[in-house]
């Protein structure tokens, strides 16, 4: 080989050496700058974490880090709309009163009030008849019988029902005798205490006048016993007979 080939391949690995050596510098130069820059990994959350992870170049809250502003308790609406036991109920009220129809009362009404709703009973009324103090349920009617109707009705009722209404199903049961007028002048104590309004203490009182004083000789002659005044004996009047 002469010499002048010699040069030239000295001369070309001298070259490939020195590339070689600036391509290596570049590459440390190149790492070393980003591992100064390199950003936080990627955090997983374990199960029981309470962050979704923290997101590239930023740091995790420490403990002492002020916790987040609540939400205001305003911001959703309440469910409830009022408080319990509130509301109203519609009420028919039908017969011996002043004003027919159907009523609006506050939730758990009693049956007088409804009855004062519609404007009160008429003269005639049986109230007697009726559970005034049954709750007055929504939906319901409520019927109050003429003393003629509640007589009609004890009439036809049977053996061993009780007097009274139940306001819930909107049916009234009249108070009084099983069956026809009662004979105040033979009937005991127990038949006159089941006659509206009557009660033991009046039906002793009718039974001890008409021991004192003899039989009645009309049923106007009940205005004579203590307790019983014009309401009741007008009451009475088509329930009972001297014959």
């Amino acid at each position: 080989m002469s010499l002048r080939a010699l040069v030239v391949v000295l001369a070309m690995a001298a070259a490939a050496v020195g590339v070689l050596w600036l391509q290596q510098a570049s590459v440390s130069d190149a790492s070393g700058q980003l591992a100064a820059t390199e950003p936080a990994k990627l955090a997983v959350p374990t199960l029981g974490g309470a962050s979704a992870g923290t997101v590239a170049g930023a740091a995790a809250p420490s403990s002492g880090a002020a916790p987040s502003a609540p939400i205001p308790s305003g911001t959703f609406p309440s469910r409830a709309t009022g408080p319990a036991g509130t509301g109203s109920v519609l009420v028919h009220v039908v017969g011996a009163v002043k004003h027919p129809g159907v009523v609006s009362l506050p939730a758990g009404s009693r049956v007088f009030q409804a009855i004062a709703a519609a404007g009160g009973a008429v003269p005639g009324a049986q109230l007697s008849a009726i559970n005034l103090a049954a709750i007055a349920a929504d939906g319901t009617q409520i019927l109050v019988p003429t003393v003629q109707q509640a007589a009609n009705a004890a009439a036809n009722a049977p053996v061993g029902t009780a007097a009274g209404s139940d306001a819930g199903a909107g049916t009234t049961k009249a108070a009084g005798p099983a069956a026809g007028p009662i004979n105040i002048n033979t009937a005991t104590a127990d038949q006159l205490d089941g006659l509206p309004g009557v009660g033991p203490v009046l039906a002793g009182r009718i039974v001890a006048w008409r021991t004192d004083h003899g039989p009645f000789s009309s049923v106007d002659a009940l205005d004579a016993v203590s307790g019983i005044g014009p309401k009741m004996l007008a009451t009475l009047r088509p329930l009972v007979t001297v014959q």
